[in-house]
């Protein structure tokens, strides 16, 4: 029997909506972006089932974490409306999926170049959600002084990782936190503090 549940009602529209609040989501970080569209695909949440379903394709490899490998609603899905071929390398991988209770290497996913920082991967990362939980302070371009964001459902492995420095600099990865119909980017300029602990988020 089909797991596979519908897409965008309409395609062209909705996904040009989930562009634009990622690129406010990006240009803003720290600041809790609002997806209207319920759809999702298997375990993942909408904000991330959307996310692919707008910037991933045929050309975006996508790396999944072991809490989806074995999603066969969401593998299904991806195949269907996506087509975005699932990798076992994360160096290989476009896009990322991983749910916040996993601990992850960022050096082990592709960090871009000098030339094109931007080819770096783009990590989803489904966490709780976003009100109560860890507060973090973050910031860097797109923050005037400082955003504070409290994130449920975040380890401590997970904060190591963010807080880890990488010796490239801005050549990292960027995260986009999703919970629900909600998503918090994280891009690789950022820097975050917990626990009045500092570090680059470049990852």
């Amino acid at each position: 029997m089909t797991q596979i549940t519908r897409g965008f009602e309409d395609p062209v529209h909705d996904a040009l909506q989930v562009f634009r609040k990622v690129l406010d989501a990006m240009s803003k970080p720290g600041t809790v972006a609002e997806l209207a569209s319920d759809v999702s695909f298997g375990s993942a949440s909408a904000a991330a089932s959307q996310i692919l379903l707008t910037l991933a394709d045929n050309n975006t490899p996508l790396w999944l974490s072991g809490s989806f490998t074995g999603d066969e609603a969401l593998a299904e899905n991806i195949r269907f409306h996506i087509a975005a071929p699932v990798t076992e390398s994360a160096l290989d991988a476009t896009f990322a999926l991983v749910k916040a209770e996993e601990a992850f290497e960022p050096d082990d996913f592709r960090q871009g170049d000098e030339e094109y920082p931007e080819t770096s991967t783009t990590i989803l990362v489904e966490v709780e959600g976003f009100g109560d939980g860890r507060e973090l302070s973050l910031t860097g371009p797109g923050i005037q002084s400082a955003n504070t964001l409290k994130v449920n459902g975040v380890s401590s492995n997970l904060l190591r990782s963010l807080i880890a420095r990488h010796e490239a600099g801005h050549l990292a990865v960027d995260i986009l936190l999703t919970a629900g119909n909600s998503v918090v980017a994280l891009p690789r300029t950022t820097k975050i503090a917990v626990e009045n602990r500092e570090a680059d988020l470049c990852m």
